[in-house]
């Protein structure tokens, strides 16, 4: 195994949890193929858990006029682990506003996992409609002396925007929402390289 034997994997990580991110990132990002996704999906929910609150809500609202909140919160199997992983929010964006007040917003994240020494990029939407799965682990890169975790995440999410115009023909986002260790420069520019220098006719908010 090529991961730093120590105990810090055992104590962070149930044995079930060891097997899925192994075996993820020895596939990772290989998200074009099906069945890979559900694997995806939980390597993000071991990463974002004590984040859950902040990722985005989508809401339906019922006949009678009660809301009901899409996204489901989803427990941790050690819980040792949230006080020393805390993923560092990347950016935010819209992808459309299909209509007045509905939008498709997608949040991204970097998460360190401890005992494994890598960082995982993945990206949250609001509704399980457009992926299959409201959370998605992306892809990872290893720690280094460099730290530079806004350029190497802006890689792979990247890399993601590349495969949804080419594989599934998606449209350009529209809407730059929130900055994190990525500002909307930054992200505009990753994107006008993905979208054949589209321009920037959308409205982009810092």
């Amino acid at each position: 195994m090529f991961f730093h034997e120590s105990m810090v994997i055992p104590s962070l990580y149930s044995r079930e949890e060891q097997a899925l991110l192994e075996r993820w990132v020895q596939k990772a990002p290989d998200y074009l193929q099906k069945d890979l996704l559900v694997d995806s999906n939980k390597v993000a929910q071991i990463s974002l858990f004590s984040v859950q609150r902040r990722l985005p809500q989508g809401l339906s609202i019922r006949e009678d006029g009660s809301a009901i909140v899409g996204r489901k919160r989803w427990d941790c199997a050690v819980h040792m682990r949230n006080d020393v992983i805390f993923p560092a929010h990347l950016f935010e964006i819209n992808w459309d506003d299909s209509q007045p007040g509905l939008s498709w917003p997608e949040t991204y994240y970097a998460t360190y996992l401890p005992g494994y020494d890598i960082y995982v990029v993945s990206t949250s939407v609001d509704s399980a409609d457009t992926y299959g799965y409201m959370d998605l682990a992306l892809g990872f890169f290893h720690k280094d002396m460099t730290e530079d975790v806004a350029l190497k995440a802006g890689s792979v999410i990247q890399s993601w925007w590349q495969y949804l115009h080419e594989a599934v023909y998606k449209p350009v986002w529209k809407e730059f929402i929130k900055p994190g260790l990525i500002d909307a420069e930054r992200a505009v520019l990753l994107r006008d390289e993905v979208w054949n220098k589209v321009g920037n006719p959308d409205s982009v908010v810092s």
